[in-house]
């Protein structure tokens, strides 16, 4: 974590002012500040359509009734590249465009997936009962098992029908 912190506070910030000053000498200041802004609006219409596309994917994954679990890393990075398009710069904007490139994410998918799957935690369909699945997690936690019946007396149901129906006017009674 030390070392992200680092990248993400020190050696990112000293790479990009050192790109914009190579940049600005080379093809001026202004055109310097209107390539960062044509980039950031480009990277912005361009996550646009594909966040539309990943969010498509995902409803079509939940429709079939399957995990979408590659949509929602596919979103992630969606949503990565366009943090990274919207920071101003040369370098965050060239990672944010390649995240944009759906090879490259695919395979940011695949290994993003490697990292996440041995954390991930699966119930088998063996396991039916609550105390075989607390009893692998958790050996402090006491489950009761129960039914629950609901009780209604005639008079507070009859109370409820009147005031549905508006007969429960003090008026109106006899």
């Amino acid at each position: 974590m030390r070392y992200f912190l680092f990248i993400a506070f020190v050696v990112v910030p000293v790479l990009e002012i050192t790109l914009f000053l190579q940049v600005g000498s080379l093809i001026g200041i202004p055109a310097t500040i209107a390539l960062i802004l044509l980039t950031a609006i480009t990277g912005a219409i361009v996550v646009r359509s594909q966040g539309l596309q990943v969010l498509s994917k995902i409803r079509q994954s939940v429709q079939q009734g399957e995990a979408p679990v590659d949509a929602l890393i596919q979103g992630a990075c969606v949503l990565a590249a366009g943090l990274l398009l919207l920071t101003p710069g040369f370098a965050t904007d060239a990672l944010g465009f390649s995240l944009l490139i759906p090879p490259v994410r695919s395979f940011m998918t695949g290994r993003i997936w490697k990292l996440i799957e041995p954390h991930m935690v699966t119930t088998s369909a063996q396991e039916t009962s609550w105390t075989e699945r607390k009893s692998r997690y958790d050996t402090q936690t006491t489950i009761i098992e129960g039914k629950a019946v609901e009780i209604r007396d005639e008079a507070t149901k009859r109370g409820k029908d009147d005031d549905m129906s508006g007969r429960n006017d003090p008026e109106r009674r006899t």
